[in-house]
């Protein structure tokens, strides 16, 4: 005989539940978007405003031989940490990740802006060259984990059907925050030791991005544990080999450039400096996009490969005219920059679909690690290098100034570079079969 007090029980309503399931899942991914959105616009913000501030922090304390620091410890940080982040988000709670990252980001900044002003002698205080560096070095690891780990929690709270559209609002979040981080750098820098305020910005944007990411799960549930996206032995393919090297020394370039820049354009003109520097990353963006629309036209045909090679081509051109720029009163203009934000932000992506269009079978993903290892390895050299430069001009017995220097090497050698490339990128397709044409 039936329970009548069970019977009397209303039945839950499995189609509202589902609904309701399905509706929090829904907000839980606008949230989560939401927050990356957010951090990939502060990254973009940080790099170009720290960029434009860092001339003026230079002259500010004296330090003309560590004219370089600011600019490429923020690099350093950021391309160190990105590869560590990843991981850690893979394998661990990435609330955590994300909650160590915004903590960099405060005292990096905090360290930029409480910088000793020298005591002794111009450029001889390596307490303000130490906090100076280590701040940017800080900082740039803090905004580069941010973006990874908040990249790690949109891939799993995304559809996969809505990912095209989210790229695209991450390239537009990218030129915004790059042009907002040229105009508010150059304004902060015209004022009274303004450049000590630049550095405060990111972290408060941070603390916004970790507000909207904070129910983010460690990976989806009963999901297995990530691949590993590149091995040593994918190297062995001559054309995953050529074209890690061709990424690599692209990435070294872009660095350096983005770097001197920043330093060769007048102090007297923040602002102006600022935007031409926004220019170069917002072409960046639009070589990238162009390049993906192009191999996606070409197909499986071999042309395609020249999208690469066309990419190199225009950074030498635009390199070429930059050397016109070295030197006092030669003026400024944007022409180079965009040439050169086009052909390199080009030159790697075309060099990334072809390798992975015309890699061994099953060594897509390795074959894409393996390029981005090479292109973060690039980055650091590049970085590295333009630190160094300026303390050989210094040198006794020398006469050249450290900034004609660190001018010269980084125009004539990265012009150089890219000419070595434009052959690599050439044969690249003849050491692989393409096997099918990407989607477009």
């Amino acid at each position: 005989m039936p329970d009548r007090d069970t019977d009397d029980l209303p039945t839950p309503d499995h189609d509202a539940v589902e609904a309701e399931g399905v509706a929090r899942s829904a907000r839980a991914g606008r949230q989560v978007l939401a927050g990356v959105l957010v951090a990939t616009f502060l990254a973009a913000l940080d790099l170009v405003a720290a960029a434009v501030a860092a001339p003026a922090a230079v002259l500010d304390l004296e330090l003309e031989r560590a004219l370089a620091v600011p600019a490429a410890a923020s690099v350093v940080g950021t391309v160190v940490a990105a590869p560590l982040a990843a991981r850690a988000s893979a394998r661990g709670p990435r609330l955590l990740v994300l909650v160590l990252a915004a903590a960099l980001l405060v005292v990096g900044g905090a360290a930029v802006a409480l910088t000793p002003t020298p005591a002794g002698a111009a450029g001889d205080d390596v307490g303000a060259v130490l906090a100076l560096g280590l701040g940017r070095l800080l900082a740039g690891a803090g905004a580069g984990a941010l973006v990874v780990a908040a990249g790690a929690a949109l891939a799993s709270a995304v559809p996969v059907a809505l990912q095209v559209r989210v790229q695209a609002a991450l390239v537009l979040v990218t030129g915004v925050g790059a042009v907002l981080g040229a105009l508010v750098g150059g304004l902060l820098v015209d004022v009274t030791a303004g450049w000590r305020v630049v550095p405060l910005l990111a972290p408060v944007l941070a603390v916004v991005a970790l507000v909207l990411l904070r129910s983010v799960r460690a990976r989806p549930e009963g999901g297995p544990l990530p691949e590993t996206t590149s091995a040593p032995g994918v190297l062995r393919s001559r054309v995953v080999l050529l074209g890690a090297v061709a990424v690599g020394v692209v990435g070294g370039v872009s660095v350096a450039v983005l770097v001197d820049v920043t330093l060769l354009l007048g102090l007297e003109q923040p602002l102006l400096r600022g935007l031409l520097v926004a220019v170069g990353v917002l072409a960046g963006v639009a070589g990238v996009v162009l390049a993906s629309a192009a191999v996606a036209r070409l197909g499986s045909r071999p042309q395609m490969a020249q999208v690469g090679t066309l990419g190199a081509v225009l950074g030498v051109v635009g390199l070429a005219l930059l050397l016109r720029l070295v030197g006092p009163g030669e003026g400024t203009s944007a022409l180079p920059l965009l040439l050169l934000g086009l052909g390199l932000g080009a030159a790697v992506q075309g060099t990334g679909l072809v390798v992975s269009l015309a890699c061994p079978p099953g060594d897509e993903r390795r074959a894409t690690g393996a390029l981005g290892a090479a292109r973060r390895l690039g980055a650091l050299v590049g970085a590295v290098v333009v630190m160094v430069v300026p303390l050989l001009g210094d040198l006794e017995g020398t006469r050249a100034e450290p900034q004609a220097l660190l001018d010269r090497v980084v125009v004539v050698g990265g012009a150089l570079l890219l000419l070595a490339c434009v052959p690599l990128l050439g044969v690249l397709p003849r050491q692989g079969e393409v096997r099918h044409p990407p989607s477009a």
